[in-house]
């Protein structure tokens, strides 16, 4: 529950820095602590493989030949450019109204491996697309009122998370060869040196002795926590709690992104926002929860908790 409101205030942070950074330098730089803390924590479990194994084992695995163009690709979609689209759609909306765009994922990702034959999907689950897709509208028509003007910054992060449903089916095969963690976090690192070089000309140009107290915190604490840690913290939760339990508990994220916000900086969502939050998250636990739970064997759920610790991984770089 900690790290719920954990990544919840993460994007509030990201919000508040944004006021001081270009957008694609506070990623970047984000993005560049949590990938170090990824490889602090990969090593960490490398050490303690290595002392139950009694003898030293590879520390990164040997990606096969045949396997490298995927890993590239998946590389340049998820740690490259769904980042990078997703802070700039961020500088666009606001960081509660973009953490409901986020909770669109499971609808997303499950819509797609049932178009391409790699899901199966349930009556709860076709209700759970029908509510998704129902705060998915009513959001959209939030963000293109005239007072509003958010509907640019909606369709870059909707793209974003088009792009990381895209990288999270793509990197499965790879994730179960090679572990999630090890796959992941050598993503993170090919993706994040792509985004570096991109990004090099803005971070030169910043200012990075003016920055405030808060953006730092967001880019330290941010990304070495809510990006590296977290991603560690959900996976050991899955063992410890089990898949619907976490499952629930990063539902809630959007709803504590709500009301840190409304907390901190007195940001009030409108009564439409207000509204889509309960379609879509609704919409994720029918699709994650109930139907989920209505047609899981057991290699389903042995599926289900991998698929989990992959979005444990990616979900929180963009």
């Amino acid at each position: 529950m900690l790290f719920t409101f954990i990544w919840g205030a993460n994007f509030i942070l990201a919000e508040l820095a944004l006021q001081e950074m270009a957008p694609i330098s506070f990623s970047v730089s984000r993005f560049a602590v949590g990938g170090m803390a990824m490889l602090l924590i990969m090593y960490c479990k490398y050490r303690s493989d290595c002392r139950r194994n009694g003898g030293p084992i590879p520390f990164i695995p040997s990606i096969k030949k045949e396997h490298w163009p995927r890993l590239l690709l998946i590389s340049f979609i998820g740690a490259t450019l769904a980042p990078w689209l997703g802070i700039e759609g961020l500088g666009l909306t606001h960081g509660a109204r973009a953490s409901l765009w986020l909770a669109l994922g499971p609808a997303i990702s499950t819509v797609w491996g049932y178009l391409f034959g790699t899901e199966r999907m349930g009556q709860f689950g076709y209700a759970g697309v029908i509510l998704a897709v129902a705060g998915t509208i009513i959001l959209a028509w939030d963000g293109i009122r005239p007072n509003q003007g958010y509907w640019l910054g909606d369709l870059i992060l909707i793209i974003a998370l088009i792009l990381t449903v895209i990288e999270l089916h793509l990197i499965k095969p790879l994730a179960r060869e090679y572990g999630s963690i090890p796959i992941v976090t050598i993503r993170t690192a090919i993706g994040c040196s792509l985004y570096l070089l991109i990004a090099s000309p803005a971070l030169i140009q910043e200012a990075w002795l003016s920055l405030g107290f808060w953006t730092w915190i967001a880019i330290i604490a941010g990304g070495g926590i809510g990006v590296g840690m977290g991603q560690w913290i959900k996976v050991r939760a899955l063992k410890k709690l089990g898949p619907t339990q976490v499952v629930l508990y990063g539902n809630l994220v959007p709803i504590a992104a709500l009301l840190i916000a409304w907390l901190s900086i007195g940001e009030n969502p409108s009564f439409l926002e207000i509204v889509s939050a309960l379609f879509i998250i609704s919409g994720a636990i029918f699709i994650q929860v109930i139907d989920a739970r209505k047609s899981r064997d057991l290699e389903s759920q042995k599926r289900l908790e991998e698929d989990l610790s992959m979005v444990a991984s990616t979900k929180q770089d963009n």
